[in-house]
């Protein structure tokens, strides 16, 4: 589906795109200053006793392998830095803002978003010798890919049963699938929420494109850009098969390519899986 000026408005004008909240806002203000204070941004964090414990959890969780645990916010802000900081406000604040009666469990679908990006951060420990890639970058793309999704989930009563057709369906595209039932999809939906709430331009487009079969082969797509589309597949990938012991649904359609653009093989895929899903189970146990 192409967006127009026509139809963009007439999504929009039907989706309840959540505003985006004060507190990004002033956090978002705080960034753009010359002289940037982590005391500002604490102080900020800490009018949500929800969000800071996020923060808190986030930086005590094995990832950032603390040997003592944090319970001082300035510290937690100093060691999650600016952008990843930006990324799990607003990951918060979205969270919190998508809220009513839905088709499909929102509270299960976000968990499920913030496994994968906490999955893409070991995929990229496993690949970082193939792909030049900003960390925070993909670990927004893996929170933020489909926001589409709950805001699709509270506007059709049968977007469950829509969900379940695109998740069994190995040789058709996801978002071709909804479109079939709603002349739109989650990925643009998705699109315009990150749009009205400014995160960066590179990750609206790429939430916007992130079912695309096309995309690793598009000449005018950013080598980085295919790098974060390519490691995002694998992490989406790699949290299906941990959590539920069986492959991802879009894999099939989209592992030629993404193997390729890595320069790897079938046999080279299935060692690096092992081994990640293995480190993953180390840290983190079952999902």
């Amino acid at each position: 589906m192409q967006l127009t000026d026509s139809n963009a408005k007439d999504i929009i004008d039907k989706f309840r795109i959540p505003p985006k909240p004060a507190l990004l806002i002033s956090l978002q203000q705080e960034l753009t200053k010359e002289d940037q204070d982590p005391r500002a941004y604490a102080e900020l964090i800490s009018q949500d006793v929800a969000l800071s414990a996020l923060v808190l959890k986030t930086v005590n969780s094995p990832i950032f392998g603390l040997k003592r645990e944090l319970s001082d916010i300035r510290q937690a802000v100093v060691m999650l830095g600016a952008d990843r900081l930006t990324h799990l406000v607003s990951y918060f604040a979205l969270r919190q803002s998508i809220r009513g009666k839905a088709s499909i469990s929102l509270e299960k679908f976000w968990d499920n978003t913030m496994e994968v990006a906490t999955m893409s951060r070991f995929v990229l420990e496993q690949l970082e010798a193939k792909v030049e890639v900003d960390e925070d970058a993909l670990y927004a793309l893996s929170l933020f890919r489909d926001c589409g999704i709950p805001l699709m989930a509270m506007k059709y009563s049968d977007y469950r049963n829509v969900l379940y057709e695109a998740n069994h369906s190995p040789h058709h595209c996801f978002t071709e699938v909804e479109e079939g039932h709603y002349q739109t999809n989650h990925a643009i939906i998705g699109y315009f929420v990150a749009s009205s709430w400014h995160l960066p331009k590179s990750l609206c487009e790429l939430i916007l494109r992130h079912h695309d079969p096309h995309f690793l082969t598009d000449k005018l797509t950013s080598e980085e850009q295919k790098d974060l589309y390519a490691l995002m597949k694998i992490a989406s990938a790699a949290a299906t098969r941990y959590k539920y012991a069986k492959t991802d649904s879009e894999w099939p359609m989209t592992s030629e390519a993404v193997l390729t653009h890595l320069g790897m093989s079938d046999i080279d895929f299935d060692e690096m899986m092992a081994d990640l899903l293995e480190n993953y189970h180390a840290q983190f146990g079952q999902l």
